[in-house]
């Protein structure tokens, strides 16, 4: 996120959230040596260095101890340095006192649930319902299907309206698809999503549709019929991360499995599916099946050998698919409603009447299918009455966010940038959170948000800068030292960046910021050596040089043990720069014997 300006306010227009905190009281003369360790402590803070931080915040509290800025720093230098119960016991302190605001009270929540052990209650508490009559250009009826991508984007699958309907993270409807001219799907029962991929099973067209997450048509495939790769009346779809589909051909009584593009590969259940419909395969590959016709749910093995059955004849009557989540199974029954199956002690549930939020008793009519997102928030989707149900876990309902403001870099000044982490009271990130959920103040006025950037996309790049000791001792080590990184080096990728920096009598930047592994080893391995090390100040150069730098940084130094006049007597210094700059530090030193051309590790 960048802006101008540097003393900033951040505010969550969802919760009214002020990361802003109760400014410094009158102190005594007695009590100004509180204002001093204060200081420092909050300038240990702003470093990174927690313990010192917590140190001086002590000593502030000891001399005023109503100094509740103090108290909330120091709560906050516990709570980041991992020291979870002194930090709760501090906030608890300011509640017991003043009160706590809601980002702090979000904050002592979520300390208390991941203390006790964290939540471990599945039970979920009805919290809305889309109406698919309501939406007008994105209006679904008859929804048979319902799926969550790992952004938090639900999709919404309809038979009669036979489109698919895409939700934001905060519930508003942002694209409809239903195929492309001449190619448009007629009627949907059930899709499957991975990665950026959609297959949808068209009952009454007897197809495949595949498209993008962006509603994009890619393919379709498949006919009516009995043959391998044609369909009467395809149900239940399932892609896998090994690029086979399987389907549930409900007509023909099998499931077919296939690649991705409808080749046949291979034919399960025949003579022991009746009337087959949704389907899922857990993390052994088992394949659950919805055996609609008798009344069951039907396992196989990877290989499509029939293992088991589940089955109650008194609560499953007419399964239409299921979800499967940790131990628990979620077959949606469009007669009983939501069957749960609990695989670890074989007991049953059954959700067919809820409370909604004006605590009218409603039931489910027709549930064809439900999903999860990764806050364990529950989507069922009610075929007859065209509205999906969403149901949330009771401690998602109230206070949820844990706002953590990790780093504020202004190497750029005048632009600045804000690094946040928002977590739910459980610890999970929570993602994609919309640009018109952040505002910008500066002293009460509101600033403008120049721009809004998801990390994720810069933690899978990384940044290295690679310091070695340019003497005869560290070349006459080179195998070692090759053997030490090779493993690393392997690791990285073409969009990772290595810079080289040389430490000799003079510092050079031998490669700049790309990757190549034969390069960087063909430089450690044909550089002329020097006679001393001006080790320190290249250390210093390659976090300089990382600071501009988004994802993940690290300094890795290579060095022989021994000391030179122009290098340094330790490196503590150096390493607090980089902990300051949140930049990862390593080394790994060799002390040399020439005499006999041996290498002993020291670290």
């Amino acid at each position: 996120m960048h802006f101008h300006r540097l003393f900033i306010i951040l505010v969550f227009t969802s919760a009214t959230l002020s990361l802003s905190s109760d400014g410094l009281p009158n102190f005594s003369i007695q009590e100004k040596e509180a204002r001093t360790q204060f200081t420092r402590g909050f300038s240990y803070f702003n470093n990174s260095q927690y313990s010192s931080a917590r140190e001086n915040f002590l000593k502030a509290l000891s001399i005023k101890n109503d100094f509740t800025l103090a108290r909330l720093l120091l709560s906050n230098s516990y709570y980041l340095s991992g020291d979870w119960p002194e930090s709760m016991s501090e906030l608890e302190q300011i509640e017991g006192t003043i009160g706590l605001n809601q980002i702090q009270k979000a904050r002592l929540d979520a300390l208390r649930i991941n203390l006790a052990g964290g939540s471990q209650d599945l039970t979920v508490r009805y919290y809305s319902a889309i109406l698919g009559d309501e939406l007008r250009r994105f209006r679904f009826r008859n929804p048979s299907d319902v799926a969550v991508d790992d952004d938090g984007f639900l999709y919404v699958l309809s038979f009669d309206t036979a489109n698919i309907v895409k939700f934001d993270p905060n519930g508003n409807p942002i694209d409809n698809f239903k195929g492309s001219l001449g190619r448009n799907l007629t009627g949907p029962l059930f899709f499957s999503l991975r990665a950026n991929s959609i297959f949808v099973a068209d009952f009454k067209a007897d197809k495949i549709y595949e498209f993008n997450t962006r509603g994009e048509y890619i393919n379709r495939f498949g006919s009516s019929g009995k043959t391998n790769g044609a369909f009467h009346g395809p149900t239940g779809i399932f892609y896998t991360k090994n690029g086979y589909l399987y389907v549930s051909d409900s007509g023909n009584n099998r499931i077919q499995k296939l690649k991705s593009d409808g080749t046949f590969v291979q034919e399960i259940g025949v003579g022991i599916l009746r009337n087959p419909s949704g389907l899922k395969i857990n993390s052994k590959g088992e394949i659950y099946v919805a055996d609609r016709g008798n009344s069951r749910i039907a396992v196989f093995d990877p290989e499509g050998n029939f293992l088991r059955e589940i089955t109650n004849p008194n609560i499953l009557s007419s399964p239409r698919n299921l979800t499967i989540r940790k131990n628990e199974i979620y077959i949606s029954d469009e007669k009983s409603g939501l069957v749960i199956y609990n695989t670890i002690d074989n007991t049953w549930r059954l959700l067919d009447s809820f409370r909604d939020s004006k605590n009218v008793v409603r039931k489910l009519n027709q549930p064809f299918s439900s999903t999860f997102d990764y806050t364990g928030t529950q989507f069922i989707a009610d075929f007859n009455r065209h509205r999906v149900e969403i149901f949330s876990p009771s401690n998602q309902l109230s206070s949820n966010m844990d706002v953590i403001l990790e780093k504020v870099l202004n190497h750029d000044y005048p632009d600045i940038s804000v690094f946040l982490r928002v977590r739910d009271r459980s610890g999970r990130d929570i993602k994609t959170i919309p640009r018109n959920s952040f505002k910008v103040y500066e002293y009460g006025n509101l600033s403008p948000l120049i721009g809004l950037t998801d990390m994720r996309q810069f933690n899978n790049r990384i940044s290295l800068s690679l310091v070695y000791e340019n003497t005869s001792e560290v070349k006459a080590a080179y195998p070692v030292f090759e053997k030490s990184l090779r493993p690393l080096l392997t690791s990285l990728r073409q969009y990772d960046g290595i810079e080289v920096l040389r430490s000799g009598t003079e510092l050079i930047k031998a490669s700049d910021f790309n990757y190549s592994m034969h390069e960087i080893f063909r430089i450690l391995r044909t550089s002329p050596s020097d006679t001393s090390s001006k080790t320190g100040k290249a250390i210093y150069r390659g976090i300089s040089d990382l600071l501009g730098r988004l994802g993940p940084r690290i300094v890795l130094v290579l060095v022989s043990g021994n000391s030179y006049p122009d290098s340094f007597t330790q490196i503590s210094s150096e390493k607090s720069y980089a902990i300051l700059k949140h930049i990862q530090f390593q080394s790994i030193s060799y002390h040399f014997q020439i005499r006999d051309r041996q290498s002993k590790p020291i670290k």
